[in-house]
């Protein structure tokens, strides 16, 4: 009789030290798969700022007289975001309550929004659409 008991202890303790690692298992592996949707949201959010800031680059680098049209898109995945530049210093886009901040060149002035923006520059300053 004492062998019967002693199996079945033996088998719960086995059994619960393997349902225990199959929940770590699956909880190390959850952690992981958020973690990368995490900073796939960081990277969309950053990639969206070097977007707008390499046309901005491309105007600075030319001639005066270059004028541009691009295309910021209205939504990204599905997802609404929003972009906009503070004191012409700093370009800030806020995508899934992730903040991407890209500072700005010198002589850059105007607002960029979602949709159709012109990038023109004259007198060696660069404009989003204004001037």
């Amino acid at each position: 009789m004492p062998q019967k008991s002693q199996s079945a202890i033996e088998f719960i303790v086995l059994a619960s030290f393997m349902l225990l690692v199959i929940v770590g298992f699956f909880a190390v592996t959850s952690s992981k798969v958020l973690e990368s949707k995490e900073e796939a949201n960081r990277q969309i959010s950053q990639d969206i700022a070097e977007f707008a800031y390499q046309e901005i680059e491309i105007a600075k680098s030319v001639n005066d007289g270059y004028t541009r049209i691009f295309v910021m898109p209205q939504t990204i995945n599905g997802v609404n975001y929003s972009i906009r530049m503070i004191d012409n210093r700093e370009l800030i886009v806020n995508y899934l309550e992730h903040e991407y901040v890209k500072f700005l060149p010198a002589n850059v002035t105007g607002n960029i929004v979602k949709g159709n923006n012109k990038i023109s520059k004259s007198n060696g300053r660069v404009f989003l659409n204004s001037g």
